[in-house]
């Protein structure tokens, strides 16, 4: 009897730690930076195409306009990723607020066991293009929160998402031969004769 006593003390000890770790850690903070040796503009591009975001994002499957002007704040996006190939699909619901192209988009994406928000800032320097990220997750719920929390503490998985997606990105940039800027002026090896 003082066996199972002990058993169940320490399962309910064990529990309240869980909970209390989404109390004092509801929010998950994670980012990454990157340098690329490409001009910000030919960066900017790569990293708005979507059709180089399989390219990049782990497990992205698809992003589709669901409501406003595609590319203007307020407008929202159904993304589908499927983190790995033994787990079902995952569903976002991602909203554009704010954006400045070759200077920062700021995303928040809502789930139904998760929200968080991204921050990608964009800055130039000797033609080399610097991108930062800010996210911040939380769990739905104190349970969610305290699992986040836990995933965080202990693996690191959050942050270690984002720096596997964003040096993703890094060889996605730098490889880039899609033209983004066709219509610009270029030098010609033509010579004017007086």
């Amino acid at each position: 009897m003082k066996v199972l006593k002990y058993i169940l003390i320490t399962i309910v000890i064990l529990l309240i730690g869980f909970l209390a770790l989404g109390l004092f850690m509801p929010q998950v903070s994670y980012g990454h930076t990157i340098t690329v040796d490409k001009p910000i503009e030919e960066a900017w591009a790569v990293h708005q195409d979507e059709s180089k975001f399989k390219l990049w994002l782990k497990g992205f499957k698809s992003i589709d306009l669901i409501s406003g002007e595609q590319g203007k704040v307020g407008s929202t996006y159904k993304v589908v990723v499927k983190p790995s190939p033994d787990q079902a699909d995952f569903v976002m619901i991602e909203t554009l607020k704010s954006i400045k192209e070759t200077d920062h988009v700021t995303l928040s994406f809502d789930s139904d066991i998760m929200t968080f928000d991204q921050k990608t800032a964009f800055s130039e320097k000797d033609e080399k293009t610097t991108i930062s990220t800010t996210s911040v997750g939380s769990g739905k719920g104190i349970i969610m929160k305290s699992m986040f929390a836990l995933m965080e503490l202990t693996s690191g998985s959050f942050q270690a998402q984002e720096v596997e997606n964003f040096e993703n990105l890094k060889t996605v940039i730098n490889s880039n031969t899609t033209n983004y800027f066709p219509n610009q002026n270029t030098e010609s090896d033509t010579t004017i004769i007086n």
